[in-house]
């Protein structure tokens, strides 16, 4: 009968590294796509900026069509008094 050596056929020991390895790469990848795609991301800011500037805008139109009324107002205010 043959018989087997227990030290020629060895288990590879389990390589914490490896894990340790992808569950950063995981972590950093969600991180990532927090980042591109997530409430406080690039795309999100860039958006809140346009906005921004569409509200500036209608704000001095606002503001000029306010002056034009009240020139009005006060026109119509002398010509009752």
């Amino acid at each position: 009968m043959i018989e087997f050596d227990d030290k020629v056929f060895h288990r590879p020991k389990f390589d914490y590294k490896i894990i340790l390895v992808i569950i950063a790469a995981i972590i950093v990848g969600i991180y990532i796509l927090n980042l591109m795609f997530g409430e406080r991301s690039f795309s999100q800011m860039i958006e809140l900026q346009n906005t921004k500037k569409i509200l500036q805008n209608r704000v001095q139109s606002l503001k000029k069509e306010n002056e034009k009324l009240q020139k009005q107002y006060f026109e119509l205010k002398e010509l009752e008094g």
